[in-house]
């Protein structure tokens, strides 16, 4: 089974593990609603555009959107949903994977965390994968065909053994990435009686181009041990084609484990 003719929307795919998931998913054929805030290369804070990320995925012959947002802000989340219908007609799978990370203070205690970012991390990593869901989940219903994938992380069920500002991430990120992992539970409640699966995939700890980069301004974290940003987006792309997939409706996938399982 392939998604030639099926529509992705991917959040966050201008770069790192979302970059990776819709050129998988490109790969299988899906045309791609690539959606960040950097749209032209050398732009960003990190290496990796929108307009990059078009390019390859049209080399597998699919058809690309590209749509600047900042996630951060809602009027910027509606438009997107509404410019991803707009252009393409339809969404079948949506892959909320944008994560918010304050570039100096991903690895700060609790009382040193500005209050402006906890407004940041809420809205881009909680509220925004829930906007879109809101937006474009009655088109699915109404079609009776859709996927919803939530990027979720170890740290919404758990606690690194680092302190914070020692290695371990702030408190914030765990906190509305556990915010994703509720909701994706009870979420998927109500979509599986749609047939429409709801998602949650933890990438684990990746290397990414952010986490290359800021890994030891920011902590000093050992990144040799990180997964490749290719575990996550062979799992993504393998639950989308698979027959059963309403068999992982409300569960979470945890990529590497998923891999290994699947012989991708």
């Amino acid at each position: 089974m392939n998604l030639k003719g099926q529509v992705a929307l991917v959040t966050g795919s201008s770069r790192g593990i979302g970059r990776r998931i819709a050129v998988a998913l490109a790969r299988e054929g899906a045309d791609v609603i690539l959606s960040a805030r950097t749209l032209k290369p050398g732009t960003g804070d990190h290496p990796g555009s929108l307009q990059e990320a078009a390019a390859e995925c049209e080399g597998f012959g699919v058809k690309t959107a590209q749509l600047q947002c900042d996630l951060t802000k809602e009027e910027d989340v509606s438009r997107m949903c509404r410019n991803a219908i707009e252009r393409c007609g339809h969404v079948d799978i949506v892959v909320n994977n944008c994560a918010y990370f304050s570039e100096d203070q991903h690895y700060t205690p609790f009382l040193q965390f500005r209050w402006e970012n906890w407004h940041n991390y809420v809205n881009a990593n909680l509220l925004a994968p829930v906007l879109v869901c809101r937006e474009l989940l009655p088109p699915m219903i109404e079609r009776k065909h859709g996927i919803i994938i939530n990027v979720t992380s170890g740290l919404a069920t758990m606690e690194l053994p680092f302190l914070p500002g020692k290695g371990g991430a702030a408190i914030a990120y765990g906190a509305v990435k556990g915010g994703v992992h509720r909701f994706s539970q009870g979420l998927a409640k109500e979509t599986g009686v749609h047939g429409i699966p709801t998602i949650l995939l933890d990438p684990g700890y990746t290397l990414t181009e952010r986490v290359e980069k800021n890994s030891g301004r920011l902590g000093g974290l050992d990144t040799s041990q990180a997964h490749s940003m290719e575990l996550a987006a062979k799992a993504a792309a393998c639950l989308c084609t698979h027959p059963n997939i309403m068999f992982f409706n409300g569960k979470t996938v945890v990529a590497a484990d998923f891999v290994k399982e699947h012989n991708l």
